[in-house]
């Protein structure tokens, strides 16, 4: 845990935005000094803050201004630009649905702390936050700031909608300082047990003005690197053979709700590099029916029926397309080549 709250991931832009919302607090040079960061940790704009760093800087900037709802402030300060590439890519993508599962799948390369997911119930439809990694004390007020930014996309997205068409629900109570900014912010809801930004579900199939397809790939390969340059390399192989071994099924949505993707982004994701699930699914039946056979004293129908076959013999004849012999032969074969084994 503490190798990764002190690996750089977090860019340094959010630690300028932070300072400047605290400069017009008065708070000056003293800022960075006090949460323990280097005078020149921002003079590489493609720099990157550790977590702790990014957690310091906040919690100071919140005990300097003397500011409780600080969170609130630089949400509300906050913009597109602020997320660079990602800004951008939100920015092309064609539909405010795509555009969230863009932040949904890359939300690493910018706050890896936080994890993303699209939620749709009913006639409403959100973004899940939730803490991937403990932050400590300022966790509250990171999802203030984060939220509220989300907040403020809307209207920028979006043509004719504003930052009021969202609710906000955080998990938590009513701080006492909210009452001062509720004139400032969307209508909010506290105590939900969750910390969302919620919106008609109508608005995720809008299409966003500045959609460009071109662009966008060109955006989300640039993530893509930033992905690899910090060390978060997400293969998705590796992650994917890992869950259809692990138990969690081996249907779609069920894999891809465990790697907090719609369906669709899983299928392209693997199918950039080179897979298709239907291909990963019969690979891991294929490794686990083996493994059975060889190691274990169920029988056809229970192998089967334990890697999702309802019929049996569908079973077999995908055994037998996948080695050559049926699954009888197999374990016998098995059975002869461990004895010759024994004996020799």
């Amino acid at each position: 845990m503490a190798d990764w709250l002190d690996r750089p991931a977090v860019p340094v832009a959010y630690g300028v935005l932070i300072e400047d919302v605290a400069a017009s607090f008065g708070v000056g040079a003293e800022l960075r000094a006090t949460a323990g960061i280097p005078a020149d940790a921002f003079a590489d704009p493609s720099a990157r803050l550790s977590a702790r760093q990014a957690g310091s800087l906040l919690f100071h900037a919140r005990e300097l201004t003397g500011e409780p709802g600080f969170g609130y402030e630089v949400g509300l300060r906050s913009s597109l630009t602020s997320h660079g590439s990602m800004g951008f890519g939100l920015l092309t993508s064609a539909t405010l649905r795509e555009a969230i599962e863009l932040g949904a799948e890359y939300s690493r390369v910018r706050l890896p702390m936080l994890q993303l997911r699209l939620v749709e119930d009913g006639e409403q439809a959100g973004v899940d936050v939730e803490e991937l990694f403990p932050v400590g004390p300022v966790l509250p007020h990171l999802f203030e700031l984060f939220l509220v930014g989300l907040a403020r996309m809307t209207p920028v997205l979006l043509t004719g909608r504003s930052m009021r068409d969202n609710e906000l629900w955080f998990a938590g109570p009513e701080p006492d300082y909210f009452a001062r900014y509720r004139d400032r912010l969307p209508p909010v809801r506290f105590d939900t047990g969750v910390n969302q930004l919620r919106f008609p579900a109508e608005f995720l199939d809008l299409r966003i003005d500045t959609a460009n397809e071109l662009a966008a790939r060109e955006a989300q390969e640039q993530i893509a690197g930033e992905l690899t340059r910090i060390g978060l390399t997400d293969d998705i192989l590796v992650r994917v053979r890992s869950l259809l071994s692990s138990g969690v099924g081996y249907d779609l949505v069920s894999v891809a709700q465990a790697l907090h993707l719609s369906p669709r982004t899983l299928r392209r994701r693997l199918q950039e590099r080179g897979s298709t699930f239907h291909v990963m699914v019969s690979e891991a039946r294929r490794a686990e029916a083996a493994r059975l056979l060889r190691n274990s004293v169920l029988n056809v129908e229970q192998i089967a029926e334990q890697l999702g076959y309802s019929d049996p013999g569908n079973f077999c004849r995908a055994f037998k397309r996948w080695t050559g012999r049926t699954p009888g032969e197999f374990r016998a074969g098995h059975v002869t080549d461990s004895s010759s084994t024994r004996l020799g």
